[in-house]
């Protein structure tokens, strides 16, 4: 049986090790440390607006989600987070279960709008429970580059 409860500061070690083999894919360009994963969630659970789920079976974890509020001009809005589950417990609707008690946690703290960035192999799965592209586009750059960039379009100064 899986039980879904508020993240504890004491789970984010092993929440660090599921998180790590969920995201660490270098064909994807994700290179994640143990110590990279545990910084992130450490990140998240600092927050002031943080919100964070433990998933547990029996008495070992499984998975987490990971996320905050924000105020934005049509209402809170709950941040795009992370959602991870131990890849021995994938396809047992626990990524299902921490969403359905995230949505609920967020509701309570005022939130009216999930936001998120997903890969391509996700994103089907975030549509079937109602969620849409929103016509905005997830972007990153390397710092460098753009500095070189903004030098050769400004000129240095």
């Amino acid at each position: 049986m899986i039980t879904i409860r508020k993240a504890e500061r004491q789970d984010i070690r092993q929440l660090s090790g599921i998180y790590k083999a969920a995201y660490d894919r270098p064909q994807f360009g994700e290179n994640w440390s143990l110590e990279q994963a545990e910084g992130l969630l450490n990140f998240y659970f600092n927050l002031k607006t943080f919100i964070g789920l433990t998933a547990v079976s029996g008495e070992r974890i499984v998975g987490g989600f990971f996320s905050f509020t924000k105020p934005w001009h049509d209402g809170n809005r709950l941040g795009e987070g992370e959602l991870f589950v131990d890849k021995e417990y994938q396809n047992q609707k626990i990524g299902s279960k921490l969403m359905l008690q995230m949505m609920k946690e967020a509701e309570e703290k005022g939130c009216v709008v999930h936001e998120l960035i997903a890969y391509d192999e996700v994103a089907k799965w975030y549509r079937s429970l109602g969620m849409k592209d929103s016509g905005l586009h997830h972007m990153e750059g390397k710092i460098k580059e753009i500095e070189q960039n903004l030098t050769s379009k400004c000129g240095s100064q």
